[in-house]
């Protein structure tokens, strides 16, 4: 302990004994008020009680913390000297621990204080910060030496020395900032506290086979997690898989590190905010006439649907090795959609954290895509060679009814689903490129090499591409738009070597 012999404080002065029930209904008042988050960056805690800081003298760490304790415990009820709790445990002199400070506050007031680790009341680090963040205080042990010159400026030769073994007294954790109020019994004159970062208190901090060594306050409950705003659990993402399918779900995943040895969060729902982004609105003509435009559908034609927004909620998920995973509900209408994302508790719909904003495509159950070159160049009436890429992103099924068979007698199956690819030239003019069977179930993809041969007239075409299902028709009429490949065709004889 550092040699440091000053006198308490006016306001460290002793009364007499409280009694035992006085003690523990005070303790239970102390357990039932909740902390609000402090708001200022230098400013100490409000809206709770805060001991009167003792100033240690000699070797007394120990016992200004615990008078700290004691007059957190009982809001103001009892406050001993430094010197009372000293006395109290028969310890005359030299360091002292908290098994000492325990035998002191028994001495004083008849009751028994329980610490970690080992000694009735063991706590994990994450345990010792919930118990902060409802109301209580703590003794914490520690290292002096292993704080930064900033928190050992009141007494840097004892922060120097191999042995620095020290006693603080802390409470009010701020979860969300990672912060705790720090009373250390070596600050001088009438410095009142000041806020440490949980890495920091905890690189002071002296632990026994993962249990912090310390006393606190006992704690009106045993909590099995903490709450996913605490700032040791980090999220990333969120990320999304596969496609979003109208009337169907999409698996969206967020990534979780968790910091200090805290246990897993318990089980949270994904809410998601389908926000529609709608195409702009037409410029109306103006002039001294005005079109009429005719807002129904084309005959035979269906009209389309505009998106709502809408809120979906998944299904309670607790969080795995890789953070949380789960399927979120995806709308009815197919649009695109900026999807906010926000995790809540079980069975409750306040949001408790929030990720980017994210815009998807939701597509109807038939639905697919086509990969092509960018652009080529080839000789009119020549072959070609091109690598196109298809996949079924929705749900609806591109392969045959019909089960293959070797059984000559029984039909084959007829093709379902087909790649179309058609040259369109500059004056509107198509002709056929290719057809092939392209039979995928969804969520399968396909890579094809496709043989073309370039068209007889010279000038810039256009490759383009569409997906024709017996069924259903073409993608292309459900307003997906699909891929196209520009090439120029050139005469013949004039077109560049490869």
């Amino acid at each position: 302990m550092p040699r440091d012999a000053r006198r308490l404080t006016s306001h460290a002065r002793a009364v007499r004994p409280l009694a035992t029930l006085f003690l523990a209904v005070a303790l239970l008042a102390t357990q039932a008020v909740a902390l609000p988050a402090p708001v200022a960056a230098d400013s100490p805690p409000s809206g709770e009680y805060v001991p009167h800081r003792v100033w240690q003298m000699k070797s007394n760490c120990v016992w200004a913390a615990g008078a700290m304790l004691l007059d957190k415990w009982t809001h103001g009820g009892t406050r001993v000297t430094q010197t009372t709790l000293r006395r109290a445990a028969n310890k005359k002199k030299g360091g002292a621990s908290l098994y000492d400070l325990s035998r002191g506050i028994a001495g004083v007031t008849g009751l028994r204080l329980r610490f970690s680790p080992g000694y009735g009341d063991t706590m994990s680090w994450w345990q010792l910060l919930d118990r902060l963040a409802h109301g209580g205080g703590a003794v914490l042990i520690g290292d002096y030496g292993r704080l930064p010159a900033h928190y050992t400026r009141w007494d840097r030769s004892f922060a120097n020395k191999r042995k620095s073994s020290h006693a603080v007294y802390v409470q009010s954790y701020d979860r969300v900032q990672g912060r705790v109020w720090l009373m250390d019994p070596l600050a001088g004159g009438n410095f009142p506290g000041e806020w440490i970062p949980v890495e920091t208190l905890h690189r002071f901090a002296s632990f026994e086979h993962g249990k912090v060594m310390a006393a606190a306050t006992p704690a009106g409950r045993r909590p099995r997690t903490a709450p996913l705003t605490d700032h040791a659990y980090r999220l990333s993402g969120p990320h999304l898989s596969g496609s979003a399918v109208a009337g169907g779900t999409l698996v969206v995943q967020a990534g979780l590190k968790i910091a200090f040895g805290f246990p897993n969060p318990a089980a949270h729902r994904f809410v998601a905010r389908w926000e529609p982004i709608l195409p702009a609105s037409p410029p109306i003509p103006t002039g001294p006439s005005r079109a009429v435009v005719d807002s129904e559908p084309a005959p035979g034609s269906e009209a389309a649907t505009t998106p709502v927004e809408t809120v979906t909620v998944s299904a309670a998920v607790k969080a795995g090795r890789r953070g949380f995973r789960v399927a979120v509900p995806v709308p009815a209408t197919a649009g695109r959609y900026r999807l906010h994302l926000g995790l809540a508790e079980a069975g409750r719909r306040t949001l408790i954290r929030t990720f980017r904003t994210i815009e998807v495509e939701v597509v109807t159950p038939y639905a697919g895509t086509v990969a092509l070159p960018k652009a080529g160049e080839v000789t009119a009436g020549s072959p070609l060679s091109i690598k196109v890429g298809v996949a079924n992103i929705g749900t609806f099924d591109w392969r045959s009814d019909a089960t293959p068979t070797d059984d000559p007698r029984l039909e084959a199956p007829t093709t379902q689903t087909l790649l179309v690819l058609t040259w369109r030239s500059r004056g509107g003019t198509e002709q056929p490129a290719a057809q092939l069977p392209i039979e995928l179930a969804p969520g399968t993809t396909a890579k094809l090499k496709v043989d073309l041969v370039a068209p007889d007239q010279a000038g810039t075409w256009t490759l383009t591409s569409d997906i024709v299902n017996v069924v259903r028709g073409a993608l292309s009429s459900t307003g997906r738009s699909l891929p196209t490949m520009a090439v120029l065709v050139d005469p013949r004889g004039l077109a560049a070597e490869p």
